[in-house]
């Protein structure tokens, strides 16, 4: 767990980190001669019990609130501080405005410097901040009195920091990794280093991890945790991990150490914002705000998507628009600040990182956003597969930056209410599949229309209707699904619409006879088909659809691009083979060119077409029986 201060500057933070662990988390030498916390600071907390947690040191001065967002996102519970002497200050307010609006839910109050005060002047400060944090997430938190110098309450803070532990819940180490940077060093001998607290997923020494930007995969070369030197580190962990081969210049704080292959950097963010009833002003559409996101900051101008302004206290759909892009995954939590003077003025949660540019006031966008705003991640998914037009499983998970297990659960869920199909190891939305299938039958109609004498399109001819990464098995299966439901037919590698029959009309029929004639009448020596065409004063596009139906028939047998047979010399050349194998063990060109009386180019083509029905295989210059029918 992760346990973050908060509170005005000078208010004792860093010293009471200190009373409780030890560890003073003022590294710069400023913040020494100042006395004040500059940037963030961390330490090692041994709670009662044994179980050890790490503390988050933020800044209180409201020069440093920057630095103070770098380190507050990732923590679990929140010890806001105020100082006995001061009471509740404006940095107070405006960080309790910052814990409500990034979501921190567990928090406790820590009244300090209790030993410079009197009983009487305490009572009136303790009266001031439970009245100061009524209507948050603070109201009813336990309140603990305590002096960094004397120690007084610290045994006692102690415990019910423990306490509350226990209640936390534990950050998902099954999902891809995800470690927003808030430091990034160099030590001689070991290389660059960063630091960060890891908000989902585990790293290992020794992997590939990908850090964003730039964009490039790195080695693990070691972890740290709290200064101790480990083979592994978890979600909710703050850990040091050193990479091989990357340069401090390469990434800064807002950069992402991540699962490779999950984490896009993105330019425009589809949220849901809140502004501070505090807020000075109304905010207008296109606004530029200062946009803190996990580490990263940078700066934002805001689309208004469903109003065109919005008021202190209000809600709305808004696509943030970033000058620089920052790694960002839906649920997470930001801060505006506005652009001048700098101040906190609101926040709110990533509902899509990866958004279409929108245009303003359409229906259909904002009932989309209204979706995903709520709670249940399956409009999310929804929204994501029917976009990618299908995925896998593993493809999908990439996609949302999600964990297999949850991941599997919630399509599990989609599938039942028919939301999803399954073709094979394939996801597909229950629109699209009614999309394709509907294109599938068009087309299918068209060429039905077009070469009625064929049996059907080709497999691979068809495959043009369906996106382009649906290849091989999803292919198949997708296929074997519409036969399923009754929509097509599939004969071999030829697909028709169900229940279609090649019909000839009385003319064609005319025509099909007058070609059975010919290679009646040409036996195992037939004409060739320019011949054929000139014969029957046919087009070869037209005598080719007339050829396709007597082939699908069974009537004639393709022995090759050039060649053709009727059934029954195709038949008669086939027993001549079956038989000279009852007496022999292979045959040669020449002798099956002698048993047939034909010419070595017919021969040639039969005994080669018989390989490819793997009636014969070829050994040298004989072939020998295969599969030979029966």
């Amino acid at each position: 767990m992760i346990i973050g201060t908060a509170g005005h500057v000078d208010h004792g933070k860093t010293e009471l980190i200190k009373a409780l662990t030890g560890v003073d988390t003022d590294r710069l030498k400023e913040e020494k001669e100042r006395g004040i916390s500059i940037d963030i600071g961390f330490a090692p907390f041994y709670l009662p019990g044994g179980r050890l947690a790490g503390v988050v040191d933020v800044p209180g001065h409201e020069k440093f609130i920057h630095n103070m967002l770098a380190g507050i996102g990732g923590i679990d519970l929140v010890l806001m501080v105020v100082d006995a002497t001061e009471g509740v200050m404006p940095q107070t307010r405006e960080h309790l405005d910052i814990l409500e609006l990034l979501g921190i839910l567990k928090g406790l109050v820590v009244i300090t410097k209790i030993d410079l005060v009197d009983e009487e002047w305490l009572e009136m400060v303790v009266e001031e901040v439970k009245e100061s944090f009524k209507g948050t997430f603070l109201e009813g938190a336990p309140l603990h009195l305590v002096s960094s110098v004397t120690k007084a309450g610290i045994p006692e803070l102690k415990k019910e920091i423990a306490a509350m532990a226990v209640s936390l819940a534990a950050k998902d180490a099954d999902a891809p990794l995800r470690i927003p940077v808030d430091r990034v060093f160099t030590i001689a001998g070991f290389g660059t280093v960063v630091t960060g607290t890891i908000i989902s997923g585990t790293v290992k020494t020794g992997e590939i991890v990908e850090v964003v930007p730039p964009g490039k995969e790195f080695r693990v070369r070691g972890l740290q945790v709290h200064g101790e030197a480990v083979g592994e580190a978890s979600a909710g962990q703050r850990v040091a991990v050193n990479l091989s081969g990357l340069e401090k210049r390469e990434v800064l704080r807002g950069s992402v150490v991540a699962a490779p292959g999950y984490f896009r950097p993105t330019r425009f963010l589809d949220t849901r914002l809140k502004l501070l009833s505090s807020a000075h002003k109304t905010l207008v559409n296109l606004s530029p705000v200062h946009f803190y996101l996990g580490t990263a900051r940078v700066v934002a101008k805001l689309l208004l998507l469903g109003c065109d302004e919005l008021a202190p206290g209000e809600e709305g759909f808004v696509q943030c628009r970033l000058d620089r892009p920052l790694v960002a995954r839906r649920g997470d939590r930001f801060i505006i600040r506005s652009y001048s003077p700098m101040v906190t003025i609101g926040g709110g949660v990533v509902l899509d990182e990866h958004p279409p540019r929108h245009k303003r006031f359409k229906p259909g966008v904002l009932e989309k956003l209204e979706d995903l705003h709520k709670d249940d991640p399956l409009p999310f998914v929804m929204q994501k597969l029917e976009e990618s037009r299908g995925a896998t499983l593993a493809e999908l998970a990439q996609l949302l930056k999600m964990g297999l297990a949850p991941l599997s659960d919630l399509l599990e869920r989609a599938r039942k209410e028919n939301k999803v199909v399954l073709i094979g190891d394939y996801y597909v939305t229950a629109g699209n599949i009614d999309a394709w299938g509907t294109a599938l039958l068009k087309e299918l109609a068209r060429f039905h229309s077009e070469k009625p004498l064929w049996p059907g399109m080709h497999k691979a001819q068809l495959s043009g209707i369906f996106p382009r990464k649906i290849t091989g098995r999803a292919y198949d299966s997708l296929l074997d699904y519409y036969k399923q439901k009754g929509l097509i037919e599939i004969k071999g590698d030829i697909i028709s619409r169900k229940d279609f029959i090649p019909r000839p009309t009385a003319m064609q029929e005319q025509k099909i006879e007058e070609i059975l004639r010919f290679f009646i009448q040409g036996g195992i020596t037939p004409p060739s088909l320019k011949e054929l065409w000139s014969s029957l004063s046919l087009k070869k596009e037209e005598g080719e659809s007339y050829l396709e139906y007597l082939i699908n028939k069974g009537s004639i047998v393709r022995v090759s691009e050039e060649i053709f047979l009727h059934s029954e010399p195709y038949a008669k050349c086939l027993d001549i083979l079956k038989e000279h194998f009852r007496a022999n063990k292979s045959i040669s060109l020449a002798q099956y060119r002698d048993l047939l009386g034909s010419s070595r180019k017919y021969a040639q083509a039969l005994l080669e077409h018989f390989d490819s029905c793997k009636f014969t295989r070829r050994l040298g210059d004989e072939r020998v029986p295969w599969k030979l029918p029966v």
